[in-house]
């Protein structure tokens, strides 16, 4: 069961990037289902930029499940080339290229935001999935995580 009376360490840590036409932000966060906490994920933020500013009043936002968050970390990770999380009307799509991850939100009709993740930012990304894949596993040894990570991402399929 889940304890909802201590926050995790990692609750409302953030990693953030800022590219030329949108900003990212990856937000530590309790797993809610049926508006209740069960455990702990990251929620993806995507926004447009316009000039010197970030309008999160229109960002795409997905929480990412007990499924997408193991996919997330294995990205970050390089075990898999790239992930798809999908809602009704919203996606966010993250891919692998070289030197980069590439991260593309859509929501509805016309509302499509990119932006590049360069390799510092991929580390504290990464590192920020990973400790919430740990707190909601509850498994602190790094070396059985990882190996438990290795074995879900070769399971995964984009068609799954």
């Amino acid at each position: 069961m889940f304890d909802n009376s201590l926050p995790a360490p990692a609750a409302q840590e953030k990693a953030r990037c800022f590219g030329a036409g949108a900003a990212l932000t990856v937000e530590a966060t309790p797993l809610m289902h049926r508006g209740e906490p069960v455990g702990w994920t990251v929620n993806l933020d995507v926004a447009p930029r316009n000039g010197d500013s970030i309008e999160w009043q229109r960002k795409v936002t997905l929480q990412l499940s007990e499924t997408e968050l193991p996919i997330m970390a294995a990205v970050c990770l390089g075990l898999l080339p790239g992930a798809t999380f999908k809602r009704p009307q919203k996606g966010i799509r993250i891919e692998r290229q070289p030197g980069r991850l590439f991260i593309s939100a859509t929501q509805g009709r016309g509302t499509a935001y990119s932006l590049p993740i360069p390799i510092g930012q991929v580390f504290r990304i990464g590192a920020l999935v990973l400790k919430q894949l740990s707190e909601h596993s509850k498994l602190t040894d790094g070396s059985l995580l990882l190996a438990s990570l290795r074995g879900a991402a070769a399971l995964y399929s984009e068609n799954t």
